[in-house]
């Protein structure tokens, strides 16, 4: 499945390797590169080279990665590594998932959104 990815995310998204080191960073959050290789199971190496964009996981490290960085599954990681909104089970799971789909909104309208959140808090 991971190879379906990469390749519908290279074909469509001149912007892949970025949003995957983007992933791979917040995945790995405050965590060494050590510590975050560890809980994965891998080598620090592998997770350099995802990082520097040398590398791909495999689909086991890949739903953890995704999981990790806050999105619901590899249907959602594959969406956001494509700039598109997550395909919605029910609703949006994450913040970057909210995120992607308010691109699509117009300025005016997503002024109006940031206005609502605020008064929201």
């Amino acid at each position: 499945m991971w190879l379906e990815i990469l390749e519908q995310a290279l074909m469509s998204s001149e912007h892949f390797g970025e949003r995957f080191q983007e992933i791979v960073n917040r995945a790995k959050g405050d965590r060494s590169q050590g510590d975050f290789a560890r809980e994965l199971g891998v080598s620090p190496s592998a997770v350099q080279k995802w990082v520097s964009g040398n590398g791909f996981p495999s689909s086991e490290n890949l739903e953890k990665i995704a999981k990790a960085a806050g999105l619901s599954g590899v249907d959602a990681l594959r969406a956001y590594l494509k700039g598109e909104p997550a395909p919605s089970e029910s609703s949006p799971k994450s913040a970057e998932e909210v995120l992607l789909i308010t691109k699509h909104l117009s300025k005016e309208e997503r002024k109006r959104l940031i206005n609502l959140m605020l008064e929201d808090l």
